[in-house]
Protein backbone atom coordinates (compact mmCIF):
# COMPACT_ATOMS: atom_id res chain seq x y z
CA UNK A 1 0.00 0.00 0.00
CA UNK A 2 1.81 3.10 -1.21
CA UNK A 3 1.14 6.53 0.25
CA UNK A 4 -0.41 9.20 -1.95
CA UNK A 5 1.14 12.58 -1.22
CA UNK A 6 -0.91 15.52 -2.44
CA UNK A 7 2.01 17.82 -2.67
CA UNK A 8 4.10 20.19 -4.72
CA UNK A 9 4.04 18.28 -8.01
CA UNK A 10 0.28 17.90 -7.68
CA UNK A 11 -0.96 17.88 -11.25
CA UNK A 12 -4.40 19.18 -12.11
CA UNK A 13 -6.66 16.14 -12.29
CA UNK A 14 -9.36 18.13 -14.00
CA UNK A 15 -9.54 21.83 -14.66
CA UNK A 16 -12.23 23.40 -12.45
CA UNK A 17 -15.61 23.12 -14.09
CA UNK A 18 -14.60 20.46 -16.63
CA UNK A 19 -15.70 16.86 -16.69
CA UNK A 20 -13.24 14.10 -15.88
CA UNK A 21 -12.29 11.73 -18.67
CA UNK A 22 -14.36 8.58 -18.92
CA UNK A 23 -12.78 5.11 -18.88
CA UNK A 24 -13.31 5.01 -22.63
CA UNK A 25 -10.97 7.96 -22.96
CA UNK A 26 -8.12 6.05 -21.34
CA UNK A 27 -6.69 3.19 -23.40
CA UNK A 28 -5.65 0.15 -21.35
CA UNK A 29 -2.01 0.43 -22.39
CA UNK A 30 -1.94 4.13 -21.58
CA UNK A 31 -3.52 3.46 -18.19
CA UNK A 32 -0.85 0.93 -17.27
CA UNK A 33 1.79 3.37 -18.39
CA UNK A 34 0.33 6.15 -16.28
CA UNK A 35 -0.02 3.96 -13.21
CA UNK A 36 3.59 2.86 -13.52
CA UNK A 37 4.68 6.47 -13.82
CA UNK A 38 2.65 7.46 -10.78
CA UNK A 39 4.08 4.62 -8.72
CA UNK A 40 7.60 5.54 -9.73
CA UNK A 41 6.94 9.12 -8.66
CA UNK A 42 5.55 7.97 -5.33
CA UNK A 43 8.56 5.80 -4.60
CA UNK A 44 10.87 8.75 -5.12
CA UNK A 45 9.34 11.03 -2.52
CA UNK A 46 9.22 11.26 1.25
CA UNK A 47 5.94 11.51 3.16
CA UNK A 48 4.60 14.69 4.66
CA UNK A 49 4.17 18.22 3.41
CA UNK A 50 7.13 17.87 1.04
CA UNK A 51 5.52 14.93 -0.75
CA UNK A 52 5.56 15.49 -4.49
CA UNK A 53 2.93 13.38 -6.27
CA UNK A 54 -0.74 13.51 -7.16
CA UNK A 55 -3.91 11.47 -6.95
CA UNK A 56 -3.88 10.81 -10.69
CA UNK A 57 -3.45 7.07 -10.18
CA UNK A 58 -6.27 7.04 -7.65
CA UNK A 59 -8.53 8.91 -10.04
CA UNK A 60 -7.95 6.32 -12.75
CA UNK A 61 -8.43 3.42 -10.35
CA UNK A 62 -11.64 5.02 -9.11
CA UNK A 63 -13.01 5.45 -12.61
CA UNK A 64 -12.14 1.87 -13.45
CA UNK A 65 -13.80 0.49 -10.30
CA UNK A 66 -16.85 2.69 -10.69
CA UNK A 67 -17.21 1.72 -14.34
CA UNK A 68 -18.00 5.26 -15.37
CA UNK A 69 -16.55 8.74 -15.56
CA UNK A 70 -17.76 12.27 -15.92
CA UNK A 71 -17.54 13.33 -12.28
CA UNK A 72 -16.62 16.98 -11.87
CA UNK A 73 -13.59 16.95 -9.64
CA UNK A 74 -12.51 20.56 -9.77
CA UNK A 75 -9.20 19.89 -8.01
CA UNK A 76 -6.80 22.80 -7.92
CA UNK A 77 -3.23 22.53 -9.14
CA UNK A 78 -1.90 23.17 -5.64
CA UNK A 79 -3.65 22.35 -2.37
CA UNK A 80 -4.87 25.50 -0.62
CA UNK A 81 -3.44 24.36 2.68
CA UNK A 82 0.10 24.07 1.29
CA UNK A 83 -0.14 27.64 0.10
CA UNK A 84 -1.42 28.62 3.54
CA UNK A 85 1.48 26.78 5.18
CA UNK A 86 4.03 28.53 2.99
CA UNK A 87 2.51 31.95 3.65
CA UNK A 88 2.35 31.27 7.37
CA UNK A 89 6.02 30.34 7.42
CA UNK A 90 6.94 33.45 5.44
CA UNK A 91 5.02 35.64 7.90
CA UNK A 92 6.47 33.89 10.92
CA UNK A 93 8.28 36.25 13.26
CA UNK A 94 9.90 33.11 14.65
CA UNK A 95 11.62 32.31 11.34
CA UNK A 96 12.40 35.96 10.67
CA UNK A 97 14.40 36.10 13.88
CA UNK A 98 12.37 38.75 15.71
CA UNK A 99 11.16 36.26 18.30
CA UNK A 100 12.33 32.84 19.47
CA UNK A 101 11.53 29.93 21.77
CA UNK A 102 13.58 28.77 24.72
CA UNK A 103 13.76 24.98 25.27
CA UNK A 104 13.10 22.84 28.33
CA UNK A 105 13.06 19.04 28.77
CA UNK A 106 10.86 17.44 31.44
CA UNK A 107 13.43 14.67 31.95
CA UNK A 108 15.82 17.32 33.27
CA UNK A 109 13.50 19.88 34.87
CA UNK A 110 9.92 20.59 35.95
CA UNK A 111 9.83 23.33 33.31
CA UNK A 112 7.54 25.35 35.54
CA UNK A 113 5.63 28.36 34.28
CA UNK A 114 7.43 30.52 36.80
CA UNK A 115 10.87 29.36 35.67
CA UNK A 116 10.14 30.52 32.11
CA UNK A 117 10.21 34.14 33.28
CA UNK A 118 7.78 35.22 30.59
CA UNK A 119 9.78 33.73 27.69
CA UNK A 120 8.05 31.55 25.06
CA UNK A 121 9.30 28.01 25.62
CA UNK A 122 9.22 24.64 23.89
CA UNK A 123 8.65 21.89 26.45
CA UNK A 124 9.82 18.40 25.47
CA UNK A 125 7.76 15.90 27.52
CA UNK A 126 9.20 12.60 26.27
CA UNK A 127 7.20 9.45 27.01
CA UNK A 128 4.87 8.27 24.25
CA UNK A 129 4.87 11.61 22.45
CA UNK A 130 6.21 11.75 18.91
CA UNK A 131 5.94 13.46 15.56
CA UNK A 132 4.84 11.38 12.61
CA UNK A 133 8.38 11.29 11.20
CA UNK A 134 9.79 10.16 14.56
CA UNK A 135 11.02 13.56 15.78
CA UNK A 136 11.02 14.23 19.52
CA UNK A 137 7.85 16.15 20.33
CA UNK A 138 7.45 19.47 22.12
CA UNK A 139 4.47 21.66 22.98
CA UNK A 140 4.76 25.43 23.18
CA UNK A 141 4.11 27.70 26.15
CA UNK A 142 3.73 31.46 25.78
CA UNK A 143 3.62 32.60 29.42
CA UNK A 144 1.08 35.03 30.83
CA UNK A 145 -1.21 35.24 33.84
CA UNK A 146 -1.62 31.96 35.69
CA UNK A 147 -5.40 32.43 36.05
CA UNK A 148 -6.04 32.91 32.32
CA UNK A 149 -5.41 29.93 30.05
CA UNK A 150 -5.73 29.57 26.28
CA UNK A 151 -5.24 26.00 25.06
CA UNK A 152 -4.56 26.55 21.39
CA UNK A 153 -4.48 23.57 19.01
CA UNK A 154 -2.23 24.11 16.01
CA UNK A 155 -3.27 23.08 12.50
CA UNK A 156 -1.41 21.48 9.63
CA UNK A 157 -3.41 19.18 7.36
CA UNK A 158 -4.18 15.50 7.86
CA UNK A 159 -2.82 12.08 6.95
CA UNK A 160 -5.27 9.23 6.69
CA UNK A 161 -6.11 5.85 5.21
CA UNK A 162 -9.37 5.09 3.41
CA UNK A 163 -10.40 2.14 1.26
CA UNK A 164 -6.80 0.98 1.03
CA UNK A 165 -5.52 4.43 0.03
CA UNK A 166 -3.05 6.31 2.21
CA UNK A 167 -3.08 10.09 1.81
CA UNK A 168 -0.17 12.06 3.26
CA UNK A 169 -1.17 15.71 3.52
CA UNK A 170 0.01 16.80 6.93
CA UNK A 171 2.79 18.50 8.81
CA UNK A 172 4.92 15.57 9.97
CA UNK A 173 7.99 17.08 11.65
CA UNK A 174 8.82 19.21 14.67
CA UNK A 175 10.60 21.81 12.55
CA UNK A 176 7.57 22.39 10.36
CA UNK A 177 5.22 22.37 13.33
CA UNK A 178 7.26 25.04 15.12
CA UNK A 179 7.31 27.19 11.99
CA UNK A 180 3.53 27.69 11.98
CA UNK A 181 2.62 28.07 15.67
CA UNK A 182 1.72 31.73 15.08
CA UNK A 183 4.00 32.95 17.86
CA UNK A 184 3.97 36.74 17.96
CA UNK A 185 0.89 37.06 15.75
CA UNK A 186 -2.89 36.89 16.06
CA UNK A 187 -3.96 35.41 19.38
CA UNK A 188 -0.29 35.42 20.44
CA UNK A 189 0.48 39.03 19.50
CA UNK A 190 1.04 40.43 22.97
CA UNK A 191 1.99 43.86 21.66
CA UNK A 192 -1.37 44.67 20.09
CA UNK A 193 -3.60 46.35 22.66
CA UNK A 194 -6.72 45.14 20.84
CA UNK A 195 -5.84 41.49 21.49
CA UNK A 196 -8.12 40.06 24.21
CA UNK A 197 -5.52 37.31 24.86
CA UNK A 198 -2.59 39.65 25.61
CA UNK A 199 -2.39 38.57 29.26
CA UNK A 200 -3.23 34.87 28.79
CA UNK A 201 -0.87 31.96 29.22
CA UNK A 202 -1.02 30.16 25.87
CA UNK A 203 -0.36 26.42 25.87
CA UNK A 204 -0.16 25.18 22.29
CA UNK A 205 -0.07 21.50 21.38
CA UNK A 206 2.18 21.71 18.33
CA UNK A 207 0.84 19.59 15.48
CA UNK A 208 3.02 17.04 13.69
CA UNK A 209 0.94 13.85 13.93
CA UNK A 210 -1.54 14.24 11.07
CA UNK A 211 -4.50 13.05 13.18
CA UNK A 212 -6.24 16.27 14.28
CA UNK A 213 -4.74 15.76 17.77
CA UNK A 214 -6.84 12.61 18.23
CA UNK A 215 -4.59 9.73 17.18
CA UNK A 216 -3.23 6.88 19.28
CA UNK A 217 -1.69 4.46 16.85
CA UNK A 218 1.48 3.59 14.96
CA UNK A 219 0.52 3.14 11.32
CA UNK A 220 2.34 0.78 9.00
CA UNK A 221 2.15 2.18 5.51
CA UNK A 222 4.37 1.17 2.61
CA UNK A 223 6.48 -0.98 4.94
CA UNK A 224 7.23 2.03 7.13
CA UNK A 225 5.99 3.05 10.56
CA UNK A 226 4.24 6.37 11.07
CA UNK A 227 3.40 7.28 14.69
CA UNK A 228 0.10 9.12 14.92
CA UNK A 229 0.30 10.12 18.56
CA UNK A 230 -1.72 13.30 18.58
CA UNK A 231 -3.57 12.29 21.74
CA UNK A 232 -0.37 11.70 23.73
CA UNK A 233 1.11 14.93 22.39
CA UNK A 234 -1.89 17.08 23.31
CA UNK A 235 -2.35 15.30 26.63
CA UNK A 236 1.23 16.11 27.61
CA UNK A 237 0.47 19.80 27.07
CA UNK A 238 -2.80 19.64 29.03
CA UNK A 239 -1.15 17.74 31.89
CA UNK A 240 1.65 20.31 32.12
CA UNK A 241 -0.91 23.13 32.15
CA UNK A 242 -2.90 21.43 34.91
CA UNK A 243 0.19 21.48 37.14
CA UNK A 244 1.20 25.04 36.36
CA UNK A 245 -1.89 27.26 36.18
CA UNK A 246 -4.24 28.23 39.01
CA UNK A 247 -6.44 25.53 40.49
CA UNK A 248 -9.50 27.54 39.40
CA UNK A 249 -9.11 29.71 36.35
CA UNK A 250 -10.80 33.06 35.98
CA UNK A 251 -10.82 32.50 32.20
CA UNK A 252 -10.40 29.32 30.19
CA UNK A 253 -10.46 29.39 26.38
CA UNK A 254 -10.09 26.32 24.16
CA UNK A 255 -9.35 27.13 20.55
CA UNK A 256 -7.50 25.98 17.46
CA UNK A 257 -7.15 26.58 13.75
CA UNK A 258 -7.50 24.29 10.72
CA UNK A 259 -6.86 20.70 11.86
CA UNK A 260 -6.51 22.23 15.33
CA UNK A 261 -10.13 23.34 15.00
CA UNK A 262 -11.07 19.67 14.74
CA UNK A 263 -8.85 19.02 17.74
CA UNK A 264 -10.69 21.77 19.59
CA UNK A 265 -13.98 19.99 18.93
CA UNK A 266 -12.57 16.65 20.00
CA UNK A 267 -10.90 17.87 23.18
CA UNK A 268 -13.29 20.61 24.37
CA UNK A 269 -15.58 18.53 26.59
CA UNK A 270 -12.65 16.80 28.30
CA UNK A 271 -10.70 20.02 28.89
CA UNK A 272 -13.73 21.91 30.21
CA UNK A 273 -14.04 19.23 32.87
CA UNK A 274 -10.29 19.06 33.52
CA UNK A 275 -9.84 22.77 34.35
CA UNK A 276 -12.22 24.32 36.91
CA UNK A 277 -13.10 27.83 35.76
CA UNK A 278 -15.22 30.86 36.44
CA UNK A 279 -15.71 31.59 32.75
CA UNK A 280 -14.96 29.47 29.69
CA UNK A 281 -15.30 29.68 25.92
CA UNK A 282 -14.64 27.39 22.96
CA UNK A 283 -13.66 29.02 19.67
CA UNK A 284 -13.21 27.04 16.45
CA UNK A 285 -11.21 28.70 13.66
CA UNK A 286 -11.65 27.52 10.07
CA UNK A 287 -13.02 24.02 10.20
CA UNK A 288 -16.74 23.41 10.25
CA UNK A 289 -16.18 19.66 10.25
CA UNK A 290 -18.03 18.98 6.99
CA UNK A 291 -16.92 15.83 5.18
CA UNK A 292 -18.60 13.36 2.78
CA UNK A 293 -21.19 11.22 4.57
CA UNK A 294 -19.82 8.24 6.43
CA UNK A 295 -16.14 9.08 6.07
CA UNK A 296 -15.18 10.60 9.43
CA UNK A 297 -15.98 7.57 11.61
CA UNK A 298 -13.67 5.15 9.79
CA UNK A 299 -10.84 7.70 9.72
CA UNK A 300 -11.10 8.33 13.47
CA UNK A 301 -11.21 4.59 14.09
CA UNK A 302 -8.13 4.08 11.94
CA UNK A 303 -6.34 6.76 13.94
CA UNK A 304 -7.04 4.76 17.10
CA UNK A 305 -9.30 7.44 18.56
CA UNK A 306 -12.26 5.31 19.62
CA UNK A 307 -11.04 4.39 23.10
CA UNK A 308 -9.61 7.78 24.02
CA UNK A 309 -10.70 9.16 27.41
CA UNK A 310 -11.50 12.52 25.83
CA UNK A 311 -14.70 10.91 24.51
CA UNK A 312 -17.76 9.83 26.47
CA UNK A 313 -18.75 6.16 26.54
CA UNK A 314 -21.53 6.73 24.00
CA UNK A 315 -19.16 8.62 21.71
CA UNK A 316 -16.63 5.81 21.97
CA UNK A 317 -19.34 3.35 20.98
CA UNK A 318 -20.33 5.39 17.92
CA UNK A 319 -16.67 5.60 16.94
CA UNK A 320 -16.20 1.83 17.21
CA UNK A 321 -19.19 1.35 14.91
CA UNK A 322 -17.78 3.79 12.31
CA UNK A 323 -20.70 6.14 12.99
CA UNK A 324 -18.96 9.07 14.70
CA UNK A 325 -18.90 12.53 13.11
CA UNK A 326 -17.43 15.88 14.10
CA UNK A 327 -21.01 17.15 14.39
CA UNK A 328 -21.84 14.59 17.08
CA UNK A 329 -18.59 15.34 18.93
CA UNK A 330 -19.26 19.08 19.05
CA UNK A 331 -22.95 18.71 19.87
CA UNK A 332 -22.08 16.43 22.79
CA UNK A 333 -19.76 19.10 24.20
CA UNK A 334 -22.24 21.95 23.71
CA UNK A 335 -24.97 19.95 25.43
CA UNK A 336 -22.69 19.04 28.36
CA UNK A 337 -21.66 22.68 28.96
CA UNK A 338 -24.63 25.00 28.30
CA UNK A 339 -22.97 27.80 30.28
CA UNK A 340 -19.97 27.84 27.94
CA UNK A 341 -20.05 29.79 24.70
CA UNK A 342 -19.16 27.89 21.53
CA UNK A 343 -18.29 29.87 18.40
CA UNK A 344 -17.09 29.05 14.88
CA UNK A 345 -15.08 31.40 12.66
CA UNK A 346 -15.57 30.35 9.04
CA UNK A 347 -14.98 31.67 5.53
CA UNK A 348 -18.06 31.06 3.41
CA UNK A 349 -16.11 29.04 0.83
CA UNK A 350 -12.91 28.11 2.68
CA UNK A 351 -10.66 26.79 -0.08
CA UNK A 352 -8.71 24.43 2.17
CA UNK A 353 -11.80 22.84 3.68
CA UNK A 354 -13.28 22.32 0.22
CA UNK A 355 -10.00 20.86 -1.02
CA UNK A 356 -9.86 18.34 1.84
CA UNK A 357 -13.54 17.50 1.37
CA UNK A 358 -12.70 16.54 -2.20
CA UNK A 359 -9.59 14.65 -1.12
CA UNK A 360 -11.48 12.60 1.47
CA UNK A 361 -14.18 11.89 -1.09
CA UNK A 362 -11.75 10.76 -3.73
CA UNK A 363 -9.76 8.57 -1.34
CA UNK A 364 -13.08 6.86 -0.55
CA UNK A 365 -13.97 6.44 -4.26
CA UNK A 366 -16.88 8.90 -3.86
CA UNK A 367 -16.52 10.66 -7.18
CA UNK A 368 -19.85 12.49 -7.09
CA UNK A 369 -18.95 14.00 -3.70
CA UNK A 370 -15.50 14.91 -5.08
CA UNK A 371 -17.25 17.19 -7.55
CA UNK A 372 -18.67 19.52 -4.90
CA UNK A 373 -18.71 23.18 -5.90
CA UNK A 374 -18.42 26.29 -3.76
CA UNK A 375 -22.16 27.12 -3.47
CA UNK A 376 -22.95 23.53 -2.49
CA UNK A 377 -20.27 23.53 0.19
CA UNK A 378 -21.58 26.81 1.55
CA UNK A 379 -25.11 25.40 1.60
CA UNK A 380 -23.90 22.36 3.55
CA UNK A 381 -22.10 24.67 5.97
CA UNK A 382 -25.26 26.70 6.56
CA UNK A 383 -27.36 23.57 7.07
CA UNK A 384 -24.95 22.38 9.77
CA UNK A 385 -24.86 25.77 11.45
CA UNK A 386 -28.67 25.94 11.37
CA UNK A 387 -28.85 22.77 13.44
CA UNK A 388 -26.33 24.12 15.95
CA UNK A 389 -28.10 27.46 16.15
CA UNK A 390 -31.57 26.00 16.61
CA UNK A 391 -30.58 23.39 19.18
CA UNK A 392 -27.94 25.18 21.24
CA UNK A 393 -28.48 28.68 22.71
CA UNK A 394 -24.75 28.74 23.59
CA UNK A 395 -23.66 28.67 19.93
CA UNK A 396 -22.93 31.47 17.42
CA UNK A 397 -20.80 31.81 14.27
CA UNK A 398 -18.80 34.47 12.44
CA UNK A 399 -18.98 34.11 8.63
CA UNK A 400 -16.45 35.84 6.37
CA UNK A 401 -16.82 36.51 2.65
CA UNK A 402 -14.27 34.64 0.55
CA UNK A 403 -12.06 31.55 0.70
CA UNK A 404 -9.30 32.41 3.24
CA UNK A 405 -8.29 29.63 5.61
CA UNK A 406 -7.42 30.53 9.25
CA UNK A 407 -7.43 33.89 10.97
CA UNK A 408 -6.45 33.59 14.62
CA UNK A 409 -2.81 32.49 14.17
CA UNK A 410 -1.90 35.56 12.08
CA UNK A 411 -2.47 39.28 12.25
CA UNK A 412 -5.41 38.87 9.90
CA UNK A 413 -7.15 38.50 13.25
CA UNK A 414 -6.96 42.29 13.67
CA UNK A 415 -7.88 43.19 10.08
CA UNK A 416 -10.67 40.80 9.16
CA UNK A 417 -14.32 41.78 8.96
CA UNK A 418 -17.32 39.79 7.82
CA UNK A 419 -16.97 41.61 4.48
CA UNK A 420 -13.27 41.00 3.86
CA UNK A 421 -10.42 38.93 5.33
CA UNK A 422 -7.66 41.52 4.94
CA UNK A 423 -9.30 44.77 5.94
CA UNK A 424 -9.36 46.28 2.44
CA UNK A 425 -13.11 46.72 2.78
CA UNK A 426 -13.95 48.78 5.84
CA UNK A 427 -17.56 47.62 6.14
CA UNK A 428 -18.74 44.64 8.13
CA UNK A 429 -18.28 43.40 11.68
CA UNK A 430 -14.72 43.36 13.06
CA UNK A 431 -13.43 39.88 13.95
CA UNK A 432 -11.24 41.02 16.84
CA UNK A 433 -14.14 42.97 18.35
CA UNK A 434 -16.50 40.03 17.84
CA UNK A 435 -14.08 37.67 19.62
CA UNK A 436 -13.66 40.17 22.46
CA UNK A 437 -17.43 40.35 22.88
CA UNK A 438 -17.76 36.57 22.52
CA UNK A 439 -15.40 35.99 25.44
CA UNK A 440 -17.68 38.18 27.54
CA UNK A 441 -20.77 36.25 26.43
CA UNK A 442 -22.14 39.21 24.46
CA UNK A 443 -21.76 38.12 20.82
CA UNK A 444 -24.29 37.53 18.06
CA UNK A 445 -23.90 35.55 14.86
CA UNK A 446 -22.31 37.77 12.21
CA UNK A 447 -22.46 37.72 8.41
CA UNK A 448 -22.26 40.21 5.53
CA UNK A 449 -24.76 40.01 2.69
CA UNK A 450 -28.43 39.82 1.83
CA UNK A 451 -30.35 37.72 4.33
CA UNK A 452 -32.04 34.90 2.44
CA UNK A 453 -32.87 31.22 2.68
CA UNK A 454 -30.03 28.79 2.11
CA UNK A 455 -29.93 27.78 -1.54
CA UNK A 456 -26.92 26.72 -3.66
CA UNK A 457 -28.43 28.44 -6.70
CA UNK A 458 -27.87 31.78 -4.96
CA UNK A 459 -24.09 31.37 -4.87
CA UNK A 460 -22.25 32.17 -1.65
CA UNK A 461 -22.52 35.92 -1.08
CA UNK A 462 -25.70 35.81 0.96
CA UNK A 463 -26.44 35.23 4.65
CA UNK A 464 -28.85 32.61 6.01
CA UNK A 465 -32.05 34.04 7.43
CA UNK A 466 -32.20 31.15 9.92
CA UNK A 467 -28.83 32.16 11.40
CA UNK A 468 -28.96 35.95 11.42
CA UNK A 469 -29.49 37.38 13.91
CA UNK A 470 -28.76 34.87 16.66
CA UNK A 471 -27.71 36.12 20.08
CA UNK A 472 -25.40 34.04 22.26
CA UNK A 473 -27.37 32.91 25.30
CA UNK A 474 -25.32 31.75 28.26
CA UNK A 475 -26.77 31.61 31.74
CA UNK A 476 -23.56 31.84 33.74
Amino acid sequence: MKPLALGTCFLSLVAPGLAAPTPADVAPVAEVHHLDADDACLSSTSPGIDGACSLQALQRRTQRLAGRGGARLGFLEEPHWLGWLQRAAQRSELLNGTISYEECHLKDSQCSLESMKGKPTLVYPGGETSCMNGDDYAFAVNPGDSDKLLIYFEGGGACWQAKGNVVLQCTDSMEKGIATTGLGQGFQNKQNMANPFRSYTVVEPIYCSGDAHMGDRVQEWSDKQFPQKGYANANSAASWAKKNVDATLSNLVISGFSAGALGTMGWSQHLLGMFPHDKASVLVDSYAGIFPDGTVGPILKNWGACSLPIFSESTQGSCSEDQLSMKVILETAMAAYPKVGFGIIQSKVDGTQIWFYKGVAQSNFMMDAAGIEDPDFYSKTLALFEEYSQNFPNYVEFLIDGWVHCFTQSDLFFKTTTANPDGEISSGTSLVQWVTDFLQGNASSACQGAIEGADPSKGHDYCDKLLTPKVLNIDR
